[in-house]
Parts: structure tokens; C-alpha cells; sequence
């Protein structure tokens, strides 16, 4: 009886601590689940690019994608925002009465690993952007100071003579060669963006080559770098104007194909994407299609430098080549009809001396539809002055991008090409980082490439073809085009300046290397929660620091 007694004693006691383990048991996941519904979901933001950022070190990067993540993870001495000039870095500054000394007073900020962004950090950004050893591709940006282009070129080889000094921690002093209207929008662009020195000399050859190579002093910080795949960028805890950022994750995915980035829209994997051709005007009649002009022009470019092929540098070749492409039909087969015939080759959308620069300047050079009969009239004179009689004989490689639509692009305008000129284009696809390494070699025969506004004004795309320009691979010289360019960026007459690039976009068209195709214009769609995303014309595009995706699940 007692052994009993004992041994139900002890099962009751067991029987207890269950229940008691059990009660504390669910206790504590009812505190788990409130915690969790209590505390806020983080914010992530998703989309997709069409190709690995080939580089994102500040003075030596030149392509979309890297201004647009440089745009989140960096901030320069100011920050455009829907076109507007905002304070960055400074604060505030001053600027003379003769508008060519501008003097920056910087805020307190960090570097991402706590250190302070100084002046002197935008002191050596600036003279590595100019220094002939960077090699930076957009050193002719920093022309507009004092000596710039002197010590870029080699003139001079002291670089305390270039006008951009730190005058203490906190102060920058800029002194320009002539005044310059959009200087403070240009100071935004990524080459001017500040870098420490000592980070990037202890990075050597491997600064920017990846994630944990870099210092950030902007909104977001490159968390991850996954090359080939995607980028992670999260919110700065370090960035002056953190509370101002509503998101706190941004993964950019790389994806090649754009049917396959929609695709991956409509599963709910992103959260804005562009819309491919085919399913343009499905969107637009259901109300779901956005539309903006991003800036960007695209063109054809002939390298007139490339040995055994003399054609490539006939000016007449050249207008051959432009009169048979039917820009509208090309514009429809390929773009779904988005996007609008380049028939000049300045952009409409950029501001003149009062109104637009091409309302000032009206002008067309190429037909919007093809015209054959002239094409063959340019072609003929050309076949004489290179004294050769069938133009089945000729070849031309044709390089572009390794994406389907750039498939597509290609051979269309080699139909064209053959039917209008009986001329025979070989395509060459590459993926986008190294069909920018064979155009900065000059590897070529002819290239479609494209170009967008770092500022709102003509300058920006007539000084890409002067003689030696960084950006001008074509081997293309003329001495009348550099004067034109010189006097337009050295007078300080509006019109004069602005009559001054009309003349040279007419020569560029009449004598360069370039035949234009068309002004892009962009389809795409967004799910309803993202808000404040910014669709850009100049600078960065898509703007994604100041967006919010709440009530996204």
C-alpha cells in the first residue's frame, strides 16, 4: 500500500511538470509571436539589371548601372534629385561674385567604417579623376577648373596647380576657368565623388573589386557583391540623413534576358521591371504602363582607325550606312515602338540658352524612314573613292551586346543593311562588360552603343568626339569640331556657346563617326506599394534611395 502510494505520488508529480512545461511552453511562443508582430518588417526593395556592374570605383566607373548604384552608396558634394540641386556633403557653400570660385562647407559626416569625410577627401578624388596615371575615361569633366586639363594632358605636372583645394576639414575651395551653368549639377555626377586616400592606397589594384574593398558614405552601403548575380545594399547607419531612408534592404538581381526578369515581376520576385516589347500594349490597355524618357541616345559608331578597312572611315560610307536604316520600322520590331527616331543628334529633351536647345536650333539630318535612293547615292560615291566595284566585297563586324533583344537589334539593322546597301554585317555578341573593354581598346569595326546626359545641357554629348576624348574610341579627328568645342567652353556669351555646339553637331553628322538610331524611351511597370521611385533622364536611373514599399508582404 505504501509503495503505492509512493508510486502515484510521483506520477502526479510528473504529470504536474508537464502541464507546467507545456503552459510555459506555449507562453513563450505566444510572447515570440507578439514580439514578431510587434516588431516592424524590414523594408526590401528588388528589381533587376541586365549585366554585372563592371566597375564601381568613383573616378574610373562610365556605365548606367554604376551610376546607379553609385548614386546609393556614395554622395558627392551635392545631390540632384527629380533634376533639382540639393545640399550632399556641403552643407552650404558660397560662390564669387565673377561665378568662378565656389567655396563648400561640409556637414558632419561618416565614412561607413566611422572615420570623417573631409575635404581633403574630395581634394583627392578630384586631382585622381584629373591624375594621367587614373586613366579615368571622364577626366574631361574636370576640365572646367583651373588646370584641369592641363595636368590631365600632361601640361603641367604639379598637381597643387589644379584649382580645387582643401582649405581645412570642413572647407573646399573650387576655382573654375569661366563660369559654368551646371557646374553644381555636374559636382553630383559619380567622378566626382569622394574617396580616401589612405583606404585606396592600402586597396591598391583591388580597391572597388568588391563589396568589403570599398568605403561608403552614402544612404546605402554595398553589403554584398555577388558578381554575375546580385547586389545587396542596406541602409548606411552612418549616413547624415539616415531617417530620410525608408528602405532597408535593396537587392539588385542580374538578369540578361527581360522576359525573364517580367516573368519573374509577375511571380512577385520584383518589384518594378521594364516591359519587353511583346507585352507593351497589353500593359497599356490594362493601365498598368509607365512610361518616361531616360535620356539615353543610341547610335551606330565606326572605328575609322581599323587597319585594312579603309570604308569605316569614308564620310560618305558612313551617310550610306544612315540613310538605309528605317529607324521607324527598327523602332517597331524592335522596341515595340517605344522610343523615338533620332533624326539629329543633340537630345530634344536638353535646355538651350532660354527654351530647348533644338527649338532654338531646328535641325534634321537623318529621315525617319529609310531612304534607299540616297543611301545608294552615298554608297556609290563611296565604292568610287575607295575604288572598289561590288559592295558584296566589303565586311564589317558588327559588335554588340549578348541579350536576345540585342540579337534581335542586330539583325534587323543587318536586313536593312543588306537589302538597302547589298552589304554583308557580321554579328559579334559579347556579354556588356567586355563589349565595353573592346570598345575602350578600340577592337572594333562598328558598335552600337548609347550615351546619356550627365547634365542638362548639349555639352554633354557634343564633347564626346573632340580629338583624344575619353570616351571617343573611334580614332575620329577634326580640328574644326575641337575649336568649336574649345570656344563654346571658354566664352562666356550664351548664344555664342550655344551657336557654337549647333555648329558642331551638324559637322559631327556631316563629317564624324556616329550615325544616331533613336532617343530611348521606357516602358515599365510597378507593383502599387512601391512609392517615391524616381525615373530619371539625367544622372542615375531608376533613383531608388528616397522609395517606400509599404504594405508589401
Amino acid at each position: 500500500m505504501f509503495k503505492k502510494s509512493i508510486a502515484l505520488l510521483v506520477i502526479l508529480l510528473l504529470v504536474v511538470g508537464m502541464l507546467a512545461g507545456c503552459g510555459s511552453q506555449q507562453s513563450s511562443n505566444q510572447n515570440q509571436q507578439q514580439q514578431q508582430q510587434t516588431q516592424p518588417k524590414e523594408k526590401e526593395l528588388v528589381f533587376a539589371i541586365g549585366a554585372e556592374v563592371p566597375n564601381l570605383d568613383a573616378q574610373k566607373a562610365t556605365d548606367t548601372y554604376a551610376i546607379m548604384v553609385g548614386n546609393a552608396v556614395f554622395e558627392g558634394l551635392v545631390r540632384v534629385y527629380e533634376g533639382k540641386v540639393y545640399p550632399g556633403m556641403a552643407e552650404k557653400w558660397e560662390v564669387s561674385e565673377d561665378k568662378t570660385t565656389y567655396t563648400f562647407h561640409l556637414r558632419d559626416a561618416k565614412w561607413s567604417d566611422g572615420s570623417p569625410v573631409t575635404a581633403y577627401d574630395f581634394e583627392y578624388a578630384i586631382k585622381r579623376l584629373l591624375d594621367p596615371k587614373t586613366a579615368s575615361e571622364y577626366a574631361f569633366q574636370g576640365y572646367y577648373i583651373v588646370n584641369g586639363e592641363e595636368y590631365n594632358t600632361g601640361k603641367i605636372t604639379d598637381p597643387s596647380q589644379i584649382g580645387v583645394k582643401a582649405l581645412d576639414d570642413k572647407t573646399l575651395q573650387i576655382k573654375l576657368k569661366v563660369p559654368t551653368k551646371y557646374f553644381e549639377s555636374l559636382l553630383s555626377f559619380i567622378s566626382f565623388y569622394p574617396v580616401k586616400k589612405d583606404f585606396v592606397e592600402k586597396m591598391g589594384e583591388k580597391y572597388a573589386a568588391d563589396a568589403d574593398k570599398m568605403l561608403y558614405n552614402g544612404p546605402f552601403i554595398l553589403k554584398e557583391w555577388k558578381h554575375e548575380q546580385e547586389l545587396i545594399l542596406e541602409k548606411n547607419p552612418n549616413y547624415w540623413n539616415k531617417d530620410a531612408i525608408k528602405l532597408d534592404r535593396v537587392r539588385i538581381l542580374v538578369v540578361t534576358e527581360q522576359n525573364t526578369a517580367y516573368q519573374m515581376f509577375e511571380n512577385g520576385e520584383l518589384d518594378f521591371v521594364a516591359i519587353p516589347p511583346d507585352f507593351v500594349q497589353k500593359l497599356k490597355d490594362e493601365g498598368k504602363a509607365l512610361f518616361f524618357y531616360d535620356g539615353a541616345e543610341f547610335y551606330f559608331q565606326f572605328n575609322v582607325k581599323r587597319p585594312g578597312k579603309p570604308w569605316l572611315a569614308n564620310e560618305n560610307f558612313i551617310r550610306a550606312f544612315g540613310f538605309a536604316i528605317d529607324r521607324e520600322d527598327w523602332i517597331k520590331a524592335v522596341l515595340g515602338g517605344v522610343s523615338d527616331p533620332a533624326t539629329r543628334y543633340v537630345l530634344p529633351l536638353l535646355s538651350g540658352v532660354e527654351k530647348k536647345f533644338v527649338e532654338e536650333y531646328p535641325y534634321e539630318f537623318y529621315p525617319r524612314k529609310a531612304d534607299p535612293a540616297k543611301a545608294k547615292e552615298y554608297l556609290d560615291k563611296a565604292l568610287k573613292e575607295l575604288k572598289i566595284s561590288d559592295p558584296s566585297k566589303i565586311k564589317i563586324e558588327f559588335l554588340t551586346d549578348d541579350s536576345s533583344r540585342a540579337k534581335l537589334m542586330a539583325e534587323t539593322i543587318q536586313d536593312m543593311i543588306k537589302k538597302n546597301l547589298g552589304i554583308e554585317l557580321v554579328i559579334k555578341q559579347v556579354p556588356f562588360k567586355q563589349r565595353l573593354e573592346l570598345m575602350n581598346k578600340s577592337d572594333y569595326d562598328i558598335v552600337f552603343a548609347g550615351w546619356g546626359p550627365d547634365y542638362d545641357d548639349p555639352m554633354t554629348y557634343i564633347d564626346l568626339w573632340v580629338t583624344g576624348g575619353g570616351h571617343n574610341n573611334t580614332g575620329w579627328s577634326n580640328k574644326q569640331y575641337d575649336e568649336l568645342v574649345k570656344f563654346a567652353k571658354t566664352t562666356t556669351d550664351f548664344k555664342k556657346r550655344a551657336d557654337a555646339m549647333f555648329e558642331a553637331e551638324k559637322l559631327l553628322l556631316e563629317k564624324g563617326p556616329i550615325v544616331p538610331v533613336y532617343f530611348r524611351q521606357r516602358a515599365w511597370t510597378k507593383k502599387d506599394y512601391v512609392k517615391g521611385l524616381v525615373r530619371n533622364f539625367i544622372g542615375p536611373d531608376p533613383d531608388f534611395i528616397y522609395a517606400d514599399v509599404e504594405g508589401k508582404n
